[in-house]
């Protein structure tokens, strides 16, 4: 069966740009179907299946909110995955919009075109995927039921039987892949295709009576034999492996077998797609993932020193600035009699006072250099401190003296630390927060817990949940992972599990 060619909708109503987004993507090997608006993509796509719909949120008379649900609205078991591409940042509210119409993702012009394709081949390797699966489906019905006509004619006259024969080997010749019948429960191997004995390097007299297990490798026979249990008690089973060659070498393979019954006797008929190229593609994705991931590090690192600049000049600058105009208020107050300019100087000599205490503020937010000169533990006290006073919320720490950690993981749980006790300020209605640094085992066990409302699941698994995906980002770029847990709606639990080298 050929493999079919995944469609592509590219939709957007400036021409350059649709040209544009044709240009990156165009070599790989696909089938793009582009348009200019809403009502010419409905047109062209009617009863296409679609890999993919990469939509302009913004078009003049139906917008791609409306293109993406409209789309939808008559595909009830394939549902077209949908990336929306914005040159404008998009609020919160315009970010839900977008998921509730269907999107997977956004994208922001200009467009990257590594994060594009990156993206793009995301989607066609789960397209490729489906498809497998249902021409495997497809064929391995195709072979029981005939393999149950060829039963019922073995039956007739002798005539029939040489021709049967035939039409059995040349129908399993002609599948793609290899084609496998075994006894149950000896296991032991009594047909096969030709495409099993060339692709493994076999004889047919080396084929006959061979056990299963001979095509696995040892650390895959228990796998091996739970799967063919399935078949056994469940009728169907599979499984994705690698099978050995005569000469030692190995394929990947996905399997996949059914019980079969034949004159009174039970056999696993079953056929193996060679998944050698799904796995290249695959070793492809995951090395683009590893670049989009120290991309995305490279990127949180460029925001710190934006923010380590930003606190600098607002330091060095706006408040050096600050402190000399309210010195110099206090020598012109000096010099003037006048009571009503005196209260007006008194006036602005405080506003300048509370607006030196923002750009403290702000400078510490952005840049708490306290955890490079005196480390986390006084970095945590501090900020808690005023977050309790700030909040009217009691802060309980337990912070373990002897956990040092590097300057750039400190400031990373600094900042998860900052992210929880912000969601805790606007959505918990909590009284009481529990902080605690703690070396469990071979670990160390940062959590953040409240006595708040807690939080749901539907919330915890929200795509547009950025606050809790940057925090379980962060505890991965650690080596670690993020945790958020909620029992009974009673209070939420933050907990990032570390590896101990962090020491």
């Amino acid at each position: 069966m050929m493999e079919q060619r995944a469609s592509i909708l590219i939709v957007d109503d400036v021409v350059a740009n649709l040209s544009l987004l044709n240009a990156l993507i165009k070599n790989i090997g696909v089938d793009l179907i582009m348009a200019l608006s809403g009502a010419e993509a409905l047109e062209k796509t009617e009863g296409v299946d679609l890999a993919l719909a990469i939509i302009d949120v913004q078009m003049p008379r139906m917008n791609g909110y409306e293109l993406a649900v409209k789309l939808n609205e008559s595909r009830k078991d394939e549902k077209v995955p949908v990336i929306f591409i914005t040159a404008n940042h998009l609020d919160e509210t315009s970010v839900a919009k977008g998921y509730q119409c269907g999107a997977v993702d956004y994208i922001f012009k200009p467009v990257n075109r590594l994060i594009l394709l990156s993206k793009v081949d995301v989607f066609l390797d789960i397209f490729k995927q489906k498809q497998t699966i249902k021409n495997n489906a497809m064929l391995l019905k195709e072979a029981a039921d005939k393999l149950v006509r060829t039963n019922k004619r073995l039956q007739r006259k002798d005539e029939k039987i040489l021709q049967e024969q035939l039409f059995t080997k040349a129908l399993l010749h002609s599948i793609p892949g290899i084609f496998y019948l075994y006894t149950i429960p000896e296991l032991k191997l009594v047909m096969w295709n030709k495409q099993h004995e060339t692709l493994f390097g076999y004889e047919p007299d080396e084929m006959k009576g061979r056990h299963v297990l001979t095509w696995h490798l040892p650390e895959r026979w228990n796998a091996v034999m739970e799967s063919i249990k399935d078949i056994i008690t469940e009728d169907y089973a599979g499984i994705e492996t690698n099978l050995v060659k005569k000469d030692g070498n190995t394929i990947p393979f996905i399997l996949t077998g059914v019980k079969f019954e034949r004159n009174g006797r039970n056999y696993l008929v079953g056929i193996g797609t060679d998944i050698t190229e799904r796995k290249r593609v695959e070793n492809e994705l995951n090395e683009s993932l590893d670049q989009l991931k120290l991309l995305s590090r490279h990127i949180e690192q460029v925001r710190e020193d934006e923010r380590v600049a930003i606190s600098r000049d607002l330091h060095d600058d706006l408040g050096q600035a600050l402190t000399a105009v309210k010195i110099d208020l206090g020598i012109i107050k000096q010099k003037i009699s006048d009571t009503d300019v005196i209260l007006k100087i008194e006036k602005v000599t405080a506003l300048v006072g509370n607006t030196i205490k923002t750009v403290q503020r702000l400078t510490s937010q952005l840049r708490p250099e306290i955890i490079d000169d005196l480390g986390l533990e006084i970095a945590i006290e501090w900020f808690t401190g005023e977050f309790a006073e700030r909040n009217n919320v009691e802060v309980v720490l337990n912070l373990d003296p002897d956990i040092i950690v590097s300057s750039d993981n400190s400031l990373i749980l600094f900042r998860i630390m900052q992210e929880s006790l912000t969601n805790i300020a606007r959505h918990a209605k909590a009284t009481t927060v529990n902080i605690s640094l703690l070396k469990i085992d071979e670990t160390i066990h940062f959590r953040i817990s409240d006595n708040g409302i807690g939080i749901s699941e539907s919330d915890k698994k929200s795509k547009k949940s950025f606050g809790l995906i940057g925090m379980k980002e962060r505890a991965a770029s650690m080596g670690g992972i993020c945790e958020i847990t909620s029992v009974d709606n009673v209070g939420t639990v933050v907990e990032l599990i570390l590896p101990s080298n962090l020491i």
